[in-house]
């Protein structure tokens, strides 16, 4: 006669089922937040320079600085979509807004970078608290933004105008140019991305967009 299977084993396929369809129920919420998320900022994005509305001002993301100040390339590339705007007359003024500390300056770098490519010093505005994205956009609402447009890579603009919608801003996006990179980096851009749109709609729905 056949032994009795163990409580172990009879127990695995249970605990198999059960993390499969967590993991199957994470998925789908993942991606209906995503779905949802560029849904409803899809019709707020400008493709060009030239097709972007006449605002008050256009916010420029922060990205990584180098030691002696340099922008990286993507950082630089919304900067210079700053200045297009800036110089097209689309905008009246640039905030530049990103990571502040006593070692490390995003805000700085950038509006010496503008300085330096013929934007006047009292057009640009520096938000020294923009550590994310949505800090930027509650920093905006906080100074009386209450329509702009923003500068960023295409990848990070439906995340952006989502925050700014809920932070009461009327923002329309203008895709900076993206730094070539591997399919390795592009992935995991991709898959933080991802996760990051997936979270900021549980985040802006408990505690609003914040610093």
């Amino acid at each position: 006669m056949a032994e009795p299977a163990s409580p172990r084993r009879s127990g695995w396929p249970r605990w198999r089922k059960r993390l499969g369809l967590s993991i199957g129920l994470a998925v789908g919420l993942v991606a209906a937040g995503n779905g949802y998320l560029l849904g409803t900022t899809r019709a707020a994005v400008a493709a060009t320079v030239a097709e972007a509305p006449v605002r008050p001002f256009v916010i420029v993301l922060g990205n990584r600085v180098f030691p002696d100040g340099t922008p990286s390339v993507e950082l630089a590339a919304r900067l210079e979509t700053g200045r297009q705007l800036y110089v097209a007359g689309r905008a009246g003024k640039i905030i530049v807004s990103g990571m502040a500390r006593p070692d490390y300056d995003e805000p700085h770098s950038m509006a010496n970078w503008l300085y330096a490519h013929g934007v006047p010093s009292n057009d640009v505005i520096l938000d020294l608290g923009g550590y994310r994205t949505a800090a930027t956009m509650a920093d905006a609402a906080a100074m009386g933004v209450r329509s702009a447009l923003v500068a960023t890579q295409g990848y990070h603009l439906p995340r952006s105008l989502y925050l700014a919608r809920h932070a009461g801003i009327d923002a329309v996006g203008v895709p900076s140019v993206r730094a070539a990179r591997s399919v390795s980096d592009a992935l995991r851009t991709a898959l933080r991305e991802t996760l990051a749109r997936a979270e900021i709609i549980v985040e802006v729905a408990f505690r609003g967009v914040r610093a």
